[in-house]
């Protein structure tokens, strides 16, 4: 379980396993997470800096992406409120 000021993001590779890390949610606000999720669908890969290691993910071997908690402030095209149903 993480602290209420952490921002906790699974990355599910298609190919290999999920890369998990968490970043301060000031950081994540500071930066306009919101704007950066429509950038990102323009990009080849997704940049991280983790453990003072640069990561360059492929989009193209990413399945999905979780965060944990939702940000707050989201793009307009995001389905918000939804929640899991059994199959």
């Amino acid at each position: 379980m993480q602290e209420n000021d952490q921002l906790v993001v699974t990355i599910h590779l298609i190919h290999g396993n999920p890369i998990k890390f968490e970043v301060a949610l000031s950081a994540s606000k500071e930066f306009g997470l919101s704007d950066d999720i429509e950038r990102s669908l323009l990009r080849n890969a997704m940049a991280v800096e983790l453990d003072k290691k640069l990561l360059l993910i492929p989009y193209n071997n990413i399945k999905y992406i979780e965060s944990d908690p939702a940000p707050p402030v989201l793009p307009q095209n995001i389905i918000r409120g939804a929640r899991s149903l059994k199959v």
